[in-house]
């Protein structure tokens, strides 16, 4: 499910009213949602941004379960950052062809076309 503004919301207005549907079209999409969610443990967002996120939350379980997922990865490092170090030492590193591969998948990857370029 796709949760934000978009084309024929008219139609899922009907569907499960105009209430939700006005929370939906004022809130960010999931995928803005992960990003906005990401950023804000960064730094402190806007109050009109923080506020759609809310609302957001309010109607969205799985970007709510992505925001608690967040929370607890960093929770849980800042408790045991001792134990992040030791894992880095122990760690070993890729092979140089494993690297290159990885190089080349990366610059392979096209990125999304910009919506606003004509």
């Amino acid at each position: 499910m796709r949760v934000g503004a978009e084309p024929g919301m008219k139609v899922l207005d009907l569907i499960i009213g105009p209430v939700a549907g006005w929370l939906i079209r004022l809130t960010p999409s999931c995928k803005e949602m992960t990003r906005l969610l990401s950023e804000s443990m960064d730094r402190a967002l806007p109050l009109r941004t923080r506020t759609k996120m809310r609302l957001h939350i309010l109607i969205c379980k799985w970007c709510e379960r992505y925001k608690h997922q967040l929370l607890l990865i960093r929770n849980v490092i800042r408790r045991r950052p001792d134990r992040l170090e030791e894992q880095e030492a122990s760690t070993q590193t890729l092979s140089p062809e494993a690297r290159e591969r990885l190089k080349q998948s990366l610059a392979n990857r096209s990125h999304p076309p910009d919506r606003f370029s004509s």
